[in-house]
């Protein structure tokens, strides 16, 4: 069974994936017109991956203090132009 959201983003704001069951490994695509920094979990503007338009990248939970792995229901995005991003469990 695949479980995905696509959702539509505002520019330059933080949109919240609250995913149905947790994992430990995400696809995220990004169809907007610019970058997408993403985050599992809470939003942070350190530790987040980079994603070009119309790329995607597969993400795995892990904590950027200790490496340990985490599984998490929420998928945070900052977008800096709107567009649809789209996440589903890998």
């Amino acid at each position: 069974m695949i479980f995905c959201k696509r959702r539509s983003c505002p520019a330059r704001q933080v949109t919240e994936f609250n995913m149905q069951l947790s994992g430990l490994k995400w696809k995220v695509k990004n169809f907007t017109g610019g970058e997408i920094y993403v985050s599992l979990g809470a939003y942070d503007e350190v530790n987040n991956v980079r994603i070009a338009p119309g790329a995607y990248d597969i993400l795995i939970d892990r904590d950027p203090q200790t490496a340990t792995r985490r599984t998490s229901r929420l998928i945070q995005v900052y977008a800096e132009a709107e567009g649809e991003v789209e996440v589903m469990y890998a």
